[in-house]
């Protein structure tokens, strides 16, 4: 270990010689502070030289103003008195000479160690001082780095959500194809009934779809809309049941208006009593005409059945939170 080099300055650390960058480092605001209150003490000094320097000009001044006025002391006949008098002057002068040479010289060295120490504190500046630039370049860089990768990422989240989305629409079909009946024949379960029917209420899912069916593999593509809490004139007293003709790959080679009688069941699950209605599609209706959008306007049965029924303690048309429906379209004549 060896003593720091700025103990000229106050710094009385002793540091390992391979730790000596880390300690001035660390310690460059205490070093700074010691070289400030050196400084101080300096400027003092040199204010009080300036002093010293102002009275010794004073006093050479009151020697030339002397010797001026007393013309005799150059012939050798001086008083006593004023030979006594010019005495002390020159060795007040002298001393002053003398004291302001040696103040003279230690501020000189003071100011020289001061420079040496400042010379050497603007090199550790300047060396932490690149130090620094190149952590801000870097930090820079590594900003500029994050912010692209960042911005990949969110690309990707973007493609992974649009592939998600896509995925659900291919699973959502494959479902509806796997669940997909061809005989004109849709058995329809709904589950999780109460809840479904508690946001029919609230207005938050006024009705919901079935799944797609058709009436033969290359034939019309239906499906049903039903509101829980009524439609219409049965808005708040009825079930409102719908028969919906959607657009289908085969709509060209396919009759039109449609015709097909169609039947609404909702089944009695303890299979004594099936709420049943059943109408004929009227050819001048534009629900009934070749769909030009995703699906037709829905027809069918506002007053399908009563909503008291739902809760009938004869019928199990609700059960274990799950109801039955069936639509049947007759494809006899097709």
């Amino acid at each position: 270990m060896k003593p720091c080099q700025f103990r000229v300055i106050g710094c009385n650390m002793m540091v390992e010689l391979e730790e000596e960058d880390i300690h001035n480092a660390t310690s460059m605001e205490e070093h700074l502070r010691m070289i400030f209150q050196q400084i101080a003490v300096l400027v003092d000094n040199v204010q009080k030289h300036q002093e010293v320097v102002v009275s010794l000009r004073q006093a050479l001044k009151h020697m030339e103003d002397y010797l001026q006025e007393q013309p005799r002391l150059a012939t050798s006949k001086v008083s006593e008195s004023s030979l006594k008098d010019f005495t002390v002057v020159l060795e007040k002068l002298t001393k002053s000479r003398k004291d302001f040479g040696m103040n003279s010289n230690k501020v000189e060295g003071k100011v020289a160690t001061y420079a040496d120490i400042i010379a050497v504190l603007s090199q550790e500046v300047e060396k932490y001082s690149d130090m620094i630039h190149a952590i801000v370049d870097e930090d820079k860089n590594l900003r500029e780095r994050l912010n692209t990768v960042e911005k990949k990422l969110k690309a990707q989240d973007t493609i992974i959500a649009l592939q998600d989305v896509t995925m659900a629409e291919q699973d959502l079909r494959i479902q509806s194809l796997e669940m997909a009946s061809y005989d004109g024949i849709l058995t329809w379960k709904i589950t999780d009934f109460g809840r479904k029917r508690r946001d029919a209420i609230s207005g938050r899912t006024l009705s919901l779809y079935s799944p797609y069916f058709f009436t033969s593999r290359f034939g019309y593509k239906m499906c049903a809309r039903i509101y829980l809490n009524g439609d219409g004139m049965g808005k708040g007293n009825h079930v409102s049941l719908f028969f919906v003709v959607m657009k289908g790959e085969f709509d060209a080679i396919l009759k039109w208006p449609f015709r097909q009688k169609v039947t609404f069941m909702w089944i009695d699950q303890n299979n004594q009593e099936h709420m049943i209605d059943a109408f004929r599609p009227d050819p001048n209706s534009s629900s009934f005409k070749r769909p030009t959008g995703d699906m037709n306007i829905a027809s069918g049965c506002p007053l399908f059945m009563p909503l008291s029924m739902l809760e009938s303690s004869q019928h199990a048309y609700v059960k274990d939170d799950t109801a039955f429906l069936r639509v049947i379209v007759d494809t006899q004549d097709l």
